[in-house]
This record gives structure tokens, C-alpha cells and sequence, in this order.
């Protein structure tokens, strides 16, 4: 694109997820959207807004067991209109939800458009696969209660994971060294023994 005239921000938007290990097996997550207008805002209805357009947060409690929700806290430091944070007290129907298959539709159904604020609406959305990865970081080394827990985690998740895929069978299977054959990343040193 080198011969193309050089671009000129005029919207930045970013989403910053952060999962942490919290007492009693569960995470705690703290989602970040934040819109600015790097060049400044437009007028709008008589009035100019300030650089930083949207700044809102989401903290999530969630049980790493099935990775259920069971708490929420939300804010808005910085919104359009004065009649925005009406869109907060409606995210308490995300306690109960599990971020595992058909958490998209259960987001989209009860905040989807008119319902609730399209801007947290795609934080949720974006948080959601980070937590999975968190959390298989987070309890690594624990036991998730077998091979049913982990497809539930893993298949459909993404292409790679689609349900019969290699990754699928493999893990079925019980392979590791299929999956670590499959690995992008290379493969750890062996350890050396220790010399004399």
C-alpha cells in the first residue's frame, strides 16, 4: 500500500481483557472498551464531545468449573448520552450464564439492539474467548473432570476445533502426541541431566 496516501485516524477502539485466578477456583475478569476520536469530535446537536467517547467497564466473577458467571459489576465513565448507564443494571441477567456453547445467542437475545448498549454488547462478546483461554491457564495444572469437560471447552470453539476435526479426534482420543504434532509451537527442550 506504499502508494497509497497516508491515513488519518479519526476512530480508535480498544478492548482490553484481563483475567486473574480469584479465590475458591473462580476468575476474576475486568473488560475494557474504550472510543476515542484521535482528531477531535464533530459537533453533534450543538455540543462537542470530548475525545474519549466511550469508556466502559465490566467485571465478571466466574467459577472455573463450568465457567458460570456469578457476579457482575459495570460502569460507564464516559457515554454520549446522559441516559446511557440505563443500559447497566440489565447486565445482572449475565449471573447464571456459562461462557461455553451458545453464549453469543444468550448475549445477543437479551442485549442484542433495542435491548441494550451495542457497545457493551461487543465488549461481552469479545471478552468471552479470553476468558477460556484464561482460564485453561489459570487451573492448568488441576483436573477439570474429564474428557467431557475439555470438549465442552475446545470443540466448536473455532475452525481448528470444529467437532470431528483432527484436533477433535485427537482429543477423543487421548493422543497428546498428536496434538503436540499439531502444535504451532515448537516443542520444549528436553530436560538435560545434571552433570557431575
Amino acid at each position: 500500500m506504499s502508494d497509497v496516501a497516508p491515513s488519518r485516524p479519526v476512530h480508535v477502539r480498544t478492548i482490553r481483557v484481563e483475567v486473574a485466578e480469584a479465590p475458591d477456583e473462580q476468575l476474576d475478569v475486568t473488560a475494557i472498551l474504550v472510543d476515542e476520536r484521535p482528531a477531535g469530535n464533530p459537533r453533534w446537536f450543538g455540543a462537542t464531545p470530548p475525545r474519549v467517547i466511550h469508556d466502559m467497564r465490566l467485571g465478571l466473577r466466574i467459577r472455573h468449573r463450568d465457567l458460570v458467571i456469578t457476579a457482575v459489576r459495570s460502569e460507564m465513565a464516559s457515554h454520549p448520552y446522559t441516559i446511557c448507564p440505563e443500559a447497566l443494571p440489565p447486565l445482572e441477567q449475565l449471573v447464571g450464564l456459562s461462557i461455553s456453547r451458545g453464549f453469543t445467542r444468550e448475549v445477543n437475545e437479551r442485549f442484542g439492539r433495542q435491548r441494550g448498549c451495542a457497545h457493551l454488547t461487543a465488549l461481552i462478546h469479545a471478552l468471552a474467548p479470553a476468558v477460556r483461554q484464561g482460564a485453561g491457564v489459570a487451573f492448568a495444572d488441576r483436573p477439570r473432570g474429564g474428557a467431557g469437560l475439555d470438549e465442552q471447552w475446545f470443540v466448536n470453539s473455532c475452525q481448528a476445533w470444529r467437532e470431528e476435526g483432527p484436533l477433535h479426534r485427537l482429543l477423543r482420543a487421548g493422543d497428546e502426541a498428536g496434538l503436540r504434532a499439531l502444535s504451532a509451537f515448537p516443542p520444549e527442550p528436553e530436560p538435560r541431566g545434571e552433570t557431575d
